[in-house]
């Protein structure tokens, strides 16, 4: 199977799911819609024998090995919101957690909210993703003798005024590869009530308008390579804290491999007077 389809297989949209428990025993992965991701005992990553793949070469273990380095220090951090706004559920907390087998490195965030309803519908979205990316590349390496190695991690766009909004990024890599492909996703939460927010509950933006808000903004035109169109209207943003958005564009569907992941403000779509796109 080629990277691209890899890559593909992690875009399904998850379900809802139960809550997220953090333990130090391995649960056995299923495909239930209450399937929990396999959490083991951190290992000492920093130790020259530890192998992300069991497959791999010690050379692309050691490149593995410092990619995961490189995510720990900028994703790990716990969020400590401000006291008051967290009591009026207008913060959240956020805490890693990770998960760790072979061919596999998941560090995810956990949300702690004032309220318990709030707290466990967070956790379930993001569990369910976390849980379809393990299972599909198990189903992946079960079936292909050329294995499939994943790295994930996150970064928290806005924690304010009622918005909780995180990417979770994955870097997929095959044994072999010099490359690997990233997919970011995107979750964006009211912290009120737990629900998770569509681009449509933000005000809705449109294919041409998106293609507009590319073509105006000479920064991301200059990383694209000039103007574009798209096939299909691209899923995943992020909000800033004044509700504005950011379409998210993904390296190798919607860009071009060197471009990486690109992102694309759209403005405020709950108020176009002064947007870009219009």
């Amino acid at each position: 199977m080629k990277l691209k389809q890899t890559v593909l297989i992690m875009m399904v949209a998850a379900m809802p799911f139960t809550s997220l428990a953090a333990t130090s025993e391995a649960v056995p992965v299923t495909q239930d819609d209450d399937a929990m991701v396999v959490v083991e005992t951190r290992p000492d990553r920093n130790a020259l024998t530890y192998r992300l793949s069991s497959t791999a070469t010690p050379e692309q273990n050691k490149v593995l090995r410092a990619e995961i380095n490189k995510t720990d220090r900028g994703t790990v951090e716990v969020i400590a919101p401000n006291a008051e706004r967290y009591l009026e559920r207008k913060e959240v907390a956020v805490s890693p957690i990770e998960s760790s087998t072979d061919h596999l490195n998941l560090v995810f965030p956990e949300v702690k909210s004032v309220s318990p309803v709030v707290e466990k519908a967070i956790n379930k979205a993001i569990k369910k993703y976390v849980s379809k990316v393990q299972n599909d590349v198990q189903k992946l390496n079960d079936a292909e003798s050329t294995k499939t190695n994943v790295i994930m991690y996150y970064d928290v766009k806005t924690d304010a005024n009622g918005i909780f909004s995180v990417l979770i990024h994955t870097y997929t890599v095959r044994d072999g590869d010099a490359n690997g492909v990233n997919f970011v996703k995107g979750f964006t939460f009211n912290t009120t009530t737990g629900r998770q927010l569509s681009l449509n509950d933000l005000g809705g933006l449109s294919k041409q308008e998106l293609i507009n808000a590319v073509n105006n903004n000479q920064t991301v035109k200059d990383a694209l390579g000039g103007d574009v169109t798209f096939d299909t209207m691209p899923k995943e943003f992020y909000t800033t804290d004044d509700y504005s958005v950011v379409m998210i564009l993904q390296q190798d569907v919607h860009t071009i491999h060197s471009a990486g992941t690109v992102y694309v403000p759209v403005g405020n779509l709950r108020d176009r007077q002064n947007d870009i796109i219009k």
